[in-house]
């Protein structure tokens, strides 16, 4: 007897109608972490028959969209590349996408219209990206947002007259108080409730932590961070290091590690608290590559030898390019002639930290059995960390077994 999908339960048919049509299970992962996600929305049960389109719609329109429109193209290739936000439509086909909750108008009232709107539709999932780039951008480049006007638009696509519930309002508006300082904003849309508009102003008046605060609330986290690495809680004290990078705009998700806002960093001197009279780019370098530092013998403590490795190669790979541009992040060249760089940022006085992050590294490669690298990595941790009486005694241990070796490979 041939199947028939109608003679199904309404309930299973509504599930299967969700399976296909909601954004969480549209939702493609990346193909890498340098690109953003990807929606595939199943459309063709739309076009079945009458009564399936009618079944299935409201499935699809149990979705929460926003429309972003700005006179920028670039501005629109900025949230895809740099943001990694995923976009569901853009061109024509988010110009005549009417079914969004948010519409999310920005341009610059002191430039000339240039006749042409871009605009793109994305979920309410992926808002929070939105809105978090637009804060690293506006901190990278100081001065952004008060030539930036911004417009929200609350709708019910569906039933105008329609108040949108509390929740929904606080999800789709409250992002909004990170973007700071614009030239002006306004809300507008049927049944706005003053509570979350007033909440969302009151966190948009609230300043940004100075870059002495970051730095402050980041080497607090940090230390935090090593009390619970000493008593053997490491689950925390990874957690600690995570927020001590996000303090100082840097995002890790799983071993990828996203640095933000270098601008509101560089080339500034320090005013106030512990970092006083230090350049603020530098300062957070060196709490970087401690925070890196202690990262990797969590991961060491833990036994997890290939994400210590991991962090270590790509810190050494990072540092290495800025006096070997694309070396590449192989560690088991011959030292004499390929770890020249060493030296170099030694005698530089490159933080110091480096010694650990190139011991413990090298305590990984130990541990995977990567001789040469590990023998390179020791050799690089004793010239950068000359009183440090745990990798100096390493380094000699491993000399005098390499000439044990060698004399015992001689004599036959």
């Amino acid at each position: 007897m041939a199947f028939r999908f109608l003679d199904l339960p309404p309930e299973i048919r509504d599930h299967i109608y969700h399976d296909l049509l909601s954004c969480d299970n549209a939702r493609r992962p990346p193909d890498d972490d340098d690109h953003p996600a990807s929606y595939h929305f199943d459309l063709a049960i739309l076009r079945t028959s009458k009564q399936i389109y009618h079944e299935s719609k409201k499935a699809f329109q149990d979705n929460v969209f926003i429309k972003i429109t700005t006179p920028w193209s670039e501005s629109i290739e900025h949230i895809s590349c740099e943001g990694r936000v995923p976009i569901i439509a853009m061109g024509p086909a988010a110009e005549a996408f009417a079914s969004f909750h948010l519409w999310i108008w920005i341009d610059a009232p002191s430039v000339p219209p240039r006749g042409t709107a871009y605009s793109i539709i994305i979920c309410l999932d992926d808002l929070l990206a939105f809105t978090r780039m637009w804060r690293f951008s506006n901190l990278n480049h100081q001065g952004l947002n008060p030539h930036l006007r911004l417009k929200l638009i609350l709708q019910d696509p569906h039933i105008p007259s329609r108040k949108i519930p509390k929740a929904l309002q606080s999800r789709l508006l409250q992002p909004f108080g990170s973007i700071k300082d614009l030239h002006s904003f306004s809300v507008h849309g049927a049944k706005v409730l003053p509570s979350v508009e007033e909440a969302l102003k009151k966190e948009q008046a609230t300043p940004e932590p100075s870059p002495e605060e970051c730095l402050e609330i980041a080497t607090a986290l940090k230390d935090a961070g090593n009390r619970s690495l000493n008593s053997q809680d490491y689950a925390a004290a990874m957690q600690y290091y995570i927020e001590a990078f996000a303090a100082i705009h840097i995002t890790v998700s799983g071993r990828k590690r996203y640095v933000h806002a270098e601008g509101y960093y560089n080339l500034r001197e320090l005013a106030t608290g512990s970092y006083k009279g230090q350049n603020g780019n530098l300062a957070r370098i060196i709490l970087r590559v401690k925070l890196v530092a202690n990262v990797i013998q969590t991961h060491l403590k833990m036994q997890e030898w290939e994400d210590a490795r991991f962090w270590g190669k790509r810190s050494i790979s990072l540092f290495r390019s800025s006096y070997e541009p694309d070396d590449g992040d192989d560690l088991e060249g011959d030292f004499d002639k390929d770890w020249t760089w060493v030296q170099q940022a030694a005698a530089m006085g490159f933080p110091a930290p480096m010694g650990k992050i190139f011991y413990r590294t090298a305590l990984a490669s130990r541990a995977l059995g990567f001789q040469k690298e590990e023998w390179n990595l020791v050799q690089a941790a004793q010239i950068y960390s000359p009183h440090d009486e745990i990798i100096q005694a390493d380094w000699k241990r491993m000399r005098g077994n390499a000439d044990s070796d060698h004399k015992a490979a001689a004599f036959g």
